[in-house]
Order: C-alpha cells, then structure tokens, then sequence
C-alpha cells in the first residue's frame, strides 16, 4: 500500500489495523526458532502420546530444557470430522 498506492505508512498501517512498529520491525521465521521446541515436543508426544499439554510441559521443564509454556508453538484447531450415520465412527477409533 505504501509503495504501490502511494500512501504514506501512517494511513496504510491504520488501514490494515496495525501499528506503525509494525511495518519497521523485521520478519521472524518463527518455525525456524522454534525448531527445538518442536522436536523436542514431538520426541516426547511419540513416546507418552496419552500426556497432555502441561505433563509434556512438566517434563521439558525437568529435562532442564529453558523454555516456558508460553513460548511452544502455536498448533492450529483442525475440525472434527463428523460423520452423517451414527456410531459410524467411534472415539477410540481415532
């Protein structure tokens, strides 16, 4: 918006809805971080794949790996898949 329509940055971040930090702050390959987070995560999920969020975070943290909750990666909601029969599918089945 800025180079193309000619606005200035003030009016294109306010048209988007973001603040002007936003537009001088520079791009984080945020997979590219959080690759140790990732792994470590997937290594413990395929070995305990019944441990929930904080008992997978609880281990981390006993490990002695740094990181705090806050900082896992964001893992996106997926639809459930329902079917148009009933007990055409069960829970244990998934």
């Amino acid at each position: 918006m800025v180079s193309q329509g000619g606005l200035s940055i003030q009016r294109a971040c306010a048209a988007v809805g973001l603040g002007r930090a936003t537009y001088y702050r520079s791009l984080v390959d945020w997979a590219r971080r959080d690759a140790p987070v990732i792994a470590a995560l997937t290594t413990l999920v395929t070995v305990k794949s019944r441990w929930g969020f904080w008992k997978c975070c609880d281990r981390l943290r006993l490990d002695r790996h740094g990181w705090k909750h806050k900082q896992l990666p964001v893992r996106f909601r997926q639809p459930l898949v329902v079917s148009p029969q009933p007990n055409a599918v069960w829970a244990v089945d998934l």
